[in-house]
């Protein structure tokens, strides 16, 4: 017997194949989605698909990309979203707290003493300035090639930095690779340009102790391309076994440039997926695989990397999803943007991010 979506698949097929040439489809909750290129420039195709599908009670979005078109059908009608900015500010709100919290107790500040919380606004201030800045740039390239998107959803979360990111969401689907590279690379870029100097202030106003062998076990933090030149570039040539106490701007720069690279993974949607998929289509499924296999070792050096494994095997996925118009390829600009982007991750990559020295 039938299954409702092969039933909706005959159905539409039978009606629209003299609108359209339908080059794929796939399942997208609540019906299917069509990929199609309209036959005739001088007919209304939306109109007449709706004319056509609507007595089998079925529902119709379009969504056009270039000289293809996404055709959702559905038999019940699609949720328009509800705006709920309440979410993200109050989200953003409790992160401000964390974050300034957090800031506080590394600075050596009493958060039971409230006049003391402003020694922790500095690192929070850094931090989430890097991270409004990287989701905003996803968010206007979204708005550039109208795309609907979310606003920024900020994660409070009770760790060392006192959060877990941010991310805004998709709504709809990307037009062609070109979106996809100005979508993907925005955010990173836009982080980046703001991270790098806030580092080398950091780094500036971050104090060099003398190596003390008597003081035992201590927790460190590990070093990037970039972070490693940064340092040199500010304070000069230094002993190996000097320690630099991070002064609050040169840690949020720290984890900016960390939380720049986690993104720029080039695996299934994160914004390193976007990129290479927008870069080398369905051949990017390569890199991803080299980029997955590669966390393994590097697990033995820092567990974590076991965790964003298993991380990206049960919800990130390897296989980046193809955009409506799938065979418009970059120019030679894009090109470039992709691998600048690419070279941004490998300057801001840390094999070991956290250790005991």
């Amino acid at each position: 017997m039938p299954t409702p979506l092969e039933i909706i698949l005959k159905n539409v097929l039978g009606e629209i194949e003299g609108l359209f040439t339908v080059e794929r489809y796939y399942v997208k909750p609540p019906g299917i989605a069509f990929v199609a290129k309209p036959k005739y420039a001088a007919i209304d195709y939306k109109a007449e698909a709706i004319k056509r599908l609507t007595p089998f009670g079925y529902y119709v979005r379009f969504t056009e990309a270039g000289d293809l078109v996404l055709l959702e059908v559905a038999t019940k009608p699609f949720k328009e979203r509800r705006k709920k900015y309440w979410v993200n500010v109050a989200l953003f709100g409790v992160t401000v707290v964390s974050t300034v919290a957090v800031g506080t107790m590394n600075a050596g500040g009493n958060l039971f003493n409230p006049l003391e919380w402003a020694i922790g606004v500095p690192f929070a201030a850094a931090l989430l300035g890097i991270l409004l800045c990287h989701e905003f740039g996803h968010y206007i390239a979204s708005r550039i090639h109208r795309i609907a998107a979310t606003l920024p959803y900020f994660i409070p979360f009770p760790n060392i930095v006192g959060t877990m990111g941010a991310f805004i969401k998709m709504e709809s689907a990307v037009p062609d690779r070109r979106a996809l590279l100005d979508v993907g690379a925005a955010g990173p870029i836009a982080g980046f340009v703001v991270a790098v100097p806030l580092t080398v202030v950091g780094i500036h106003l971050s104090p060099v102790l003398p190596p003390a062998p008597e003081a035992g076990e201590m927790f460190g933090f590990g070093t990037s391309i970039l972070f490693d030149l940064l340092v040199r570039l500010v304070k000069g040539p230094l002993p190996s076994d000097a320690i630099i106490q991070l002064h609050p701007l040169a840690f949020a720069g720290w984890i900016g440039l960390w939380v720049t690279a986690l993104n720029l993974l080039p695996v299934g949607q994160l914004d390193g997926g976007h990129v290479i998929y927008a870069m080398f289509g369905r051949n990017s499924i390569w890199v991803a695989r080299i980029a997955f296999f590669a966390l393994i070792p590097l697990g033995f050096l820092w567990f974590g990397w076991f965790l964003w494994a298993a991380l990206i095997l049960l919800w990130v996925r390897l296989r980046h999803p193809p955009p409506i118009n799938d065979g418009i390829k970059l120019n030679a600009a894009r090109m470039a943007v992709g691998w600048t982007v690419l070279v941004i991750f490998v300057l801001t990559f840390i094999p070991i991010p956290f250790s005991i020295i």
